[in-house]
């Protein structure tokens, strides 16, 4: 049975695909003498009483050394939160981006099983136990991908995102929002509210969103969060990498905005909502999980960027990269 207070993960993308080097690794995000990717998002979670669950590239060696991956997965996990399994079949070229050939899709049934069975003793040996979690790169995974996990015992996926047309799992029996069972693995997709702009009576332009501080101010985000507690859609899962509060466009200096961003938003789901900030393995147990036939419509995130919601044009002024515009359209 869902418990009445609602669930509100935030799940973390822990990787590190950047070239030129920046002079730290992003798992850590080491500057001068502090620390500024996964170990802060996990000090800002453990601040307000919460965890969360960190889907790790575990594979990569071309940027970061094995050494330093097994460390940052040995401090999220004694620190109690949930390490999930993250897989990257090629290494993303490029700077922002990657085609879909370079993902989980691309990829036979055996190739994945055989994949995702490397990162799984990986994790077993750096921690002494398996992932139970899983988030394809890229979203790149499709119905191969959850046969793959369920041959290795991961009983968990959440890399179904609606409306990104390179997912391969946004067709029923999956669900919008809620989560629902594949064989024997439960889909937590990405949470989604459609975001619909105007300025004043003027209709602008709707857009399918993720709950993302990359791709929304902290106003529009705190409304995502609204809708989607509002709608009784189960549960809130917002999206971070580790790298989200280091400015990467300017240098990878310290952003310290960004960190002050990630606060007001998680207090404001534990403040107006009573939520809990928790990992999905937590809280897999609490949904009645069926295999569903239907896509229901997003929750409706309405915003004014004339009247109401200023901050909001100020943040798409200042924000708004072409990677954003392409990813609305599902392009490369």
């Amino acid at each position: 049975m869902t418990s009445t207070r609602p669930a509100v993960i935030l799940t973390v993308d822990v990787e590190d695909f950047f070239e030129p080097r920046p002079p730290f690794d992003t798992y850590h995000g080491i500057i001068g003498t502090e620390k500024w990717a996964t170990p802060l998002i996990m000090d800002v979670l453990e601040d307000l009483g919460g965890r969360g669950t960190f889907f790790v590239d575990v594979y990569n060696r071309r940027t970061v050394s094995e050494e330093t991956i097994s460390s940052c997965v040995k401090e999220i996990d004694e620190r109690g939160h949930e390490v999930g399994l993250h897989t990257h079949p090629l290494f993303p070229e490029g700077k922002r981006g990657y085609g879909m050939a370079q993902t989980m899709k691309a990829h036979t049934l055996d190739e994945q099983t055989e994949f995702i069975e490397k990162g799984v003793e990986l994790l077993e040996r750096w921690i002494g136990k398996r992932p139970t979690s899983h988030r394809a790169g890229g979203y790149g995974a499709n119905y191969d991908t959850l046969v793959a996990l369920e041959r290795n015992g991961v009983p968990i996926d959440s890399s179904a995102f609606f409306g990104y047309p390179h997912c391969g799992l946004n067709d029923p029996p999956l669900a919008v929002n809620d989560p629902v069972q594949f064989g024997g693995v439960t889909q937590f997709p990405v949470t989604v509210t459609r975001c619909e702009m105007k300025a004043g009576p003027l209709k602008l332009f709707s857009m399918i969103k993720k709950l993302d501080p990359d791709w929304s101010s902290a106003g529009e985000l705190k409304r995502q969060i609204d809708a989607v507690v509002e709608s009784g859609s189960g549960p809130v899962i917002l999206f971070l990498h580790s790298y989200s509060l280091i400015d990467i466009e300017n240098g990878f200096r310290p952003n310290p905005k960004a960190v002050s961003v990630l606060k007001d938003v998680l207090s404001h789901a534990a403040d107006a909502h009573n939520a809990r900030l928790t990992s999905i393995e937590s809280v897999v147990d609490e949904f009645d999980v069926t295999e569903s036939d239907q896509l229901r419509d997003p929750p409706v995130v309405k915003s004014d960027l004339v009247f109401r919601n200023l901050e909001l044009t100020w943040w798409l002024l200042k924000k708004v990269r072409p990677r954003h515009v392409r990813g609305a359209l599902g392009l490369r």
